[in-house]
């Protein structure tokens, strides 16, 4: 991702958190490789209060990010953007919440593949968001005898790891 572009996510985020009055500083940017050959521009603000801009589950956070690309993209297609241009992957932490939430779904997935490889019983997984979705999938698709499969609509979805005989 070129400088341009994070610049751009940062000043959307430092006008943003203008308008809601939010006290917080920019703690750490970094570039993180998805896997998949692209990049994504990680921003992790520092605030004292953390509860207003993370919300319950972390949905403030992300309608906090989702309004950061609202801007992104406006600004973009002003200043002569195109559709085919760079589409501009960003992500917005508070206080490493997010990172710290990976982990633990990380943690979760492994200790939830070791029960069902030990007694090879499926497992359902409470209701996620897609994003808790997809590290769970992620996690679990490197494992062998174990399928994930997501099942649900909507606030129900959720995760189930089957066991599957090679």
């Amino acid at each position: 991702m070129n400088e341009e572009n994070q610049n751009l996510v940062k000043e959307a985020i430092i006008e943003l958190l203008g308008v809601m009055g939010v006290e917080t500083e920019i703690d750490e940017e970094r570039i993180e490789d998805t896997g998949d050959g692209r990049e994504i521009y990680t921003v992790n603000l520092k605030t004292e209060d953390p509860n207003l801009l993370i919300g319950q589950y972390g949905s403030n956070l992300q309608s906090f990010q989702h309004l950061v690309g609202i801007i992104i993209r406006r600004r973009f297609f002003d200043q002569g953007g195109d559709i085919e241009d760079e589409i501009i992957k960003f992500n917005v932490d508070v206080n490493n919440y997010k990172k710290q939430k990976k982990e633990s779904l990380m943690k979760l997935a492994d200790t939830i593949a070791n029960q069902v490889i030990y007694s090879k019983n499926s497992v359902a997984l409470r209701p996620m968001s897609a994003y808790e979705r997809k590290v769970i999938h992620m996690e679990i698709s490197a494992r062998k005898n174990l399928v994930t499969e997501s099942v649900g609509e909507d606030i129900t979805r959720r995760i189930i790891i089957k066991y599957v005989e090679e």
